[in-house]
């Protein structure tokens, strides 16, 4: 008799970028099918209950449960595990290579570390009530990220390789949603320009990002004018 498998469970708003990141991977691999979802409502406090608390102190989104010994809290950590269990090998998703993994994890760290701490930073102030109206001191640190960004693609046709990786997902994640508050200039970064419409054309973009990126502009039009 077959041990039953561990049950892979996602806890996800896709209001929130890192979990954006998530689904696009998941939709890149063709495994929806095999991972639960359990939506967590980030704007109506579920976050802050005490039966999520459990699972992750950190109070965020996204969360990755494999059976009842692994739990990861971390997006990127989430895209890498997703690529070991699920990308065959030879795939673009798969990252065996010890170099081409640093690569990917080199251009992962950009993002949690840069890229998507300026966007957390705006989009807490913004939703806290502190900004009301986003002007140049609140967007130069952004741009800033995105004129690194504009260097990293002058050296590969992706973010980290010539071909698309889930590095690709996370960055796109993060500047998708920097665009609803500095739309991306093709004239000042003409290579994010065009590398953003080329992860747009992806058929499964609209889905997994392009709905909860509308989502969370929604809410954010409450906020500021945009």
């Amino acid at each position: 008799m077959e041990a039953p498998q561990k049950r892979l469970v996602f806890y996800y708003d896709e209001v929130s970028p890192p979990v954006r990141s998530v689904l696009l991977t998941v939709a890149a691999l063709g495994v929806k099918d095999r991972i639960e979802h359990e939506h967590v409502n980030l704007f109506a406090g579920d976050h802050l209950k005490s039966e999520f608390v459990k699972i992750n102190p950190l109070h965020t989104v996204p969360v990755l449960c494999h059976g009842e010994e692994l739990t990861i809290t971390d997006s990127h950590a989430i895209l890498m595990y997703l690529c070991e269990m699920f990308a065959p090998e030879g795939d673009d998703l798969a990252v065996s290579d010890p170099v081409q993994r640093a690569k990917v994890l080199n251009r992962l760290c950009f993002n949690n570390g840069f890229l998507f701490q300026r966007d957390a930073e705006v989009m807490r102030k913004i939703f806290r009530g502190q900004i009301s109206h986003v002007c140049s001191s609140h967007t130069d640190p952004i741009a800033e990220m995105i004129d690194v960004l504009e260097q990293y693609l002058q050296r590969t046709k992706y973010v980290a390789e010539d071909h698309l990786t889930v590095a690709d997902f996370s960055v796109v994640a993060t500047v998708s949603t920097l665009n609803l508050i500095l739309p991306i200039d093709g004239d000042r970064w003409p290579r994010v320009h065009g590398w953003l419409e080329t992860m747009r054309a992806l058929p499964y973009y609209a889905e997994a990002n392009g709905v909860g990126l509308e989502k969370l502009r929604a809410k954010l039009c409450t906020k500021i004018d945009i």
